[in-house]
């Protein structure tokens, strides 16, 4: 019995028994990116042979070996390359118009970063924002003040997103209040504009098709709520069976595996591609040299991914960033990036690295923003708060750096807990302390009593007031009023690694020539 979230952990429970039976031993690998889940089996194969009177450490391990590089071709009108969240929903799309899709990847199981993905997606003007009420004016016009002030290239933008707004306000504010002309100012903003203006219209444009295209293979992102960086309601996640909020990739990575088996789409694990074939400047397959397989094919997806686990690669492009912890997938080591850089691709913003502010530091494991968005606030040793929580990241972050030690507490309450099977999930991990009081919760922290139990009263009463004169917050989910209390110790953490391949709006790769 297990369980293991399926699609997740599951591939460990499939495939390492087959391995112990292969040997007849159980030192076997484990399963990259199911780590934990390996180790589960293992472990409990060695307590049966225990009780069934054999010592595990007397078995050597032997059986069959098979040959894995025995050169093999395959041949496809696509292969995709990766098979996280970008690369199976290419080769879904791929499949869904009739075409023979091969998609490779390099670990034992899909999913990739999206496996860690806690969050949501943030999609504009979507029907599913019409079911909530739009309070958040003083958010969009602090971004609207900003963006007028601090960047004068988006000035043409910031007055279509004002007639926008007082348009809708004069019809009189009927449904809920954003647009895709607001998404992509606020990504621009919280981009600093070092971002592309083209490439962001396409996201925008097409966020709200993207929900769609996921219900219709039955992922529900139909909830929304609020995030870091946008400046009204725009993070659509989903809730599990028991009608709680639940994490996004878990939730989804599954529904797209078994769509890429419906489509009919041949997936390859524990492949390495390592290089892309190129014939009269036209990429038309790839090759992964430690199995032996080459995949020919009329056209080349590469979703690969970022580097944001290759701590190497992350600290030489960006040196301020060494010793930080990783969320990322181990698969995600910037290999797709370093082949098509050896076939002629330009690449673009490659010391543009995220870091994410909530991140566990013993286990790295990411702690959802949408908690912040739900109402949860951070405070520092001093029990005292230091900035505006739904801030972007890189504010937070910067933020939580200057504190005493470098780290925050992330504080919810049980209100939050109950309608959050993340939140559960953290408290059965151990990440959390917790209180009866405010009080009770600082001696867990190791805080001031007093100096926290003032700063939530003070907190409570922002929510109240529907305003935070101190640090500017504009998101006032819930009042943090319900015992038992909850703090999770946090820091940043590498997360997203923003630059890579050169592509065009067609997601066609550039060279340096921009062809």
């Amino acid at each position: 019995e297990n369980s293991e979230t399926p699609g997740i952990g599951t591939p460990a429970i499939e495939k390492i028994p087959a391995k112990i039976v292969e040997v007849q031993s159980t030192k076997v690998d484990t399963i990259t990116a199911a780590t934990y889940a390996s180790k589960g089996v293992i472990e409990a194969v060695e307590a049966a042979l225990k009780a069934a009177g054999v010592d595990p450490s007397t078995l050597v391990p032997g059986g069959s070996s098979t040959n894995t590089n025995t050169p093999s071709t395959k041949d496809a009108d696509v292969v995709v390359v990766g098979a996280g969240g970008a690369g199976m929903t290419a080769a879904i799309t791929a499949a869904q118009a009739g075409k023979k899709v091969v998609l490779v990847e390099k670990l034992s199981l899909v999913g990739g970063n999206s496996t860690k993905s806690t969050g949501g997606m943030n999609a504009a003007d979507t029907p599913y924002q019409d079911n909530y009420e739009f309070k958040q004016s003083a958010g969009l016009e602090k971004t609207l003040s900003t963006a007028a002030a601090t960047y004068p290239e988006l000035k043409d933008l910031v007055a279509t997103v004002q007639k926008e707004y007082n348009d809708w306000k004069a019809a009189g504010s009927k449904g809920y209040f954003d647009s895709v002309n607001l998404m992509i100012l606020d990504t621009m903003v919280g981009g600093k504009c070092v971002n592309d203006l083209d490439l962001v219209t396409v996201l925008a444009k097409n966020s709200a098709a993207g929900v769609e295209w996921l219900k219709g293979i039955g992922a529900n992102l139909d909830n929304v709520g609020a995030f870091g960086g946008a400046s009204v309601n725009r993070i659509h996640w989903p809730k599990n069976d028991a009608g709680q909020k639940t994490n996004v990739g878990a939730y989804i990575v599954p529904i797209l595996e078994k769509a890429c088996k419906d489509a009919g789409v041949e997936i390859i694990f524990d492949t390495p591609v390592d290089e892309i074939i190129m014939q009269d400047g036209k990429a038309v397959g790839v090759k992964a040299s430690s199995t032996g397989l080459t995949v020919n094919a009329k056209s080349v997806v590469l979703a690969t991914g970022g580097f944001g686990s290759n701590l190497k690669m992350v600290s030489e492009l960006k040196p301020s960033l060494d010793g930080f912890v990783t969320t990322n997938a181990p698969g995600c080591t910037g290999d797709g990036i370093k082949m098509a850089q050896a076939v002629g691709a330009a690449t673009v913003d490659m010391d543009q690295i995220q870091i994410h502010p909530t991140v566990e530091q013993k286990t790295s494991a990411l702690i959802t923003e949408g908690l912040r968005g739900d109402g949860a606030i951070l405070v520092n040793q001093e029990g005292l708060r230091f900035c505006d929580e739904v801030g972007t990241r890189d504010a937070v972050s910067a933020a939580e750096l200057a504190q005493t030690g470098g780290y925050a507490y992330l504080i919810v309450d049980q209100k939050m807990v109950d309608a959050s099977a993340t939140i559960q999930g953290y408290i059965k991990k151990g990440f959390t302390v917790q209180g009866d009081t405010y009080e009770a919760l600082a001696k867990e922290m190791g805080a001031p009593e007093a100096a926290l139990a003032k700063t939530m009263e003070t907190w409570n009463k922002c929510v109240a007031d529907g305003k935070d004169a101190e640090f500017g917050r504009t998101s006032f989910a819930n009042a943090l009023d319900t015992a038992p209390y909850y703090a999770i110790k946090i820091a940043p953490g590498i997360h997203h690694t923003m630059g890579g391949v050169k592509i065009n709006t067609e997601t066609e790769v550039l060279n340096a020539n921009g062809a």
